[in-house]
C-alpha cells in the first residue's frame, strides 16, 4: 500500500502523520492531509488534500483544500505548509476558515 494512503479515518486515507488535533470554541477538529477519499470501497487518489472534521458533532466541514493530482504517493509541501497554517493560526483566523473556505459545508449556511 502507498504510504499516502496507509491509515483511514472515515473516508480519508492519510499518510503517517498527517492528522492532527485541535480545540476552538469548545469543538474538537481532526484536521488532516486526505491521500484519497473512500467512496466505499472505492479509493480516490484524485479526491485529496486538507480535511477538517468536527469529533464534537461527528461531521466533515472541508476537504479537498489545497487539492494536488494524486495523493496517493503522500502529501506535497504545500500540503504540509498548509496544515501547519491551520494548526498554528489563531482560533478566530480557524474559525474564520471554516466560515468562508469554498470547500466548507459551513460556509453554504452563512447568510451574506
Amino acid at each position: 500500500m502507498s504510504n499516502g494512503i496507509a491509515n483511514r479515518i472515515g473516508n480519508y486515507h492519510y499518510a503517517d502523520g498527517a492528522v492532527r488535533r485541535r480545540t476552538v470554541n469548545g469543538i474538537d477538529y481532526i484536521v488532516g492531509i486526505a491521500g484519497a477519499y473512500n467512496a466505499y470501497g472505492l479509493i480516490g487518489p484524485e479526491h485529496n488534500g486538507i480535511f477538517i472534521l468536527d469529533d464534537t458533532n461527528k461531521q466533515v466541514i472541508l476537504d479537498r483544500d489545497t487539492e494536488i493530482s494524486s495523493g496517493y504517493h503522500g502529501p506535497s509541501q504545500g500540503q504540509w505548509d498548509r496544515l501547519k497554517e491551520l494548526m498554528q493560526c489563531s482560533k478566530a483566523d480557524f474559525y474564520r476558515e471554516l466560515l468562508t473556505n469554498p470547500r466548507s459545508r459551513l460556509a453554504a449556511h452563512v447568510e451574506a
